[in-house]
């Protein structure tokens, strides 16, 4: 979890560098995007610890091969972001793929326990109804509601609903309006 919200602040981090980069010389372009690249770099370290420390578990594959599938998918995923950020590009395509390591981070969290292991294009199982096969919400964070159902709100009614009864200082300005209106007709 603190991978994905480290990830989630480093696509941030490397939007805003885009935003400034017309604004900023060729050399504070570079730094940062390298700064960006090795913190993609020690997430990455992180991950491959985290594959490592799954893989000593008793029947790690069996118990863990889709989370461990997924995973490793991530690290192969923020090699490629670290690269791109390293060019010096923090555009489309480093935005492209450190969002693609949400996404797939938010798939290993929510990865079928029963699952077993797998591999290929779904890890771990799962139908196209999964909702880990889902694309990720763009701004996932700590706050968010895992639970929170989007498709069901309690939204009251406005259509049909109307109320005649307009503030003061409006029906001041709409009498003086009207009355204006008339009297330009006499």
């Amino acid at each position: 979890m603190q991978i994905l919200e480290a990830e989630i602040a480093l696509r941030e981090e490397t939007r805003v560098s885009e935003q400034s980069r017309p604004a900023m010389a060729a050399d504070k372009y570079a730094a940062d995007a390298e700064k960006l690249a090795a913190t993609q770099r020690e997430l990455r370290g992180r991950v491959d610890a985290a594959v490592k420390r799954i893989g000593e578990l008793p029947d790690a594959a069996g118990n863990f091969g889709g989370e461990m599938g997924l995973l490793q998918m991530v690290s192969g995923v923020m090699g490629e972001a670290a690269e791109i950020l390293k060019r010096p590009d923090t555009g489309p395509p480093a935005i492209a793929a450190e969002t693609e390591v949400i996404e797939l981070l938010l798939r290993a969290k929510r990865c079928n326990p029963k699952s077993g292991g797998g591999g290929g294009g779904t890890p771990g199982g799962g139908g196209a109804e999964d909702p880990a096969q889902q694309p990720a919400l763009a701004l996932l964070g700590s706050g968010a509601n895992e639970k929170a159902r989007p498709d069901e709100r309690d939204v009251p009614q406005a259509v049909g609903q109307t109320d005649r009864t307009l503030p003061e200082e409006f029906r001041a300005g709409l009498d003086e309006y009207f009355n204006r209106l008339e009297r330009s007709r006499e």
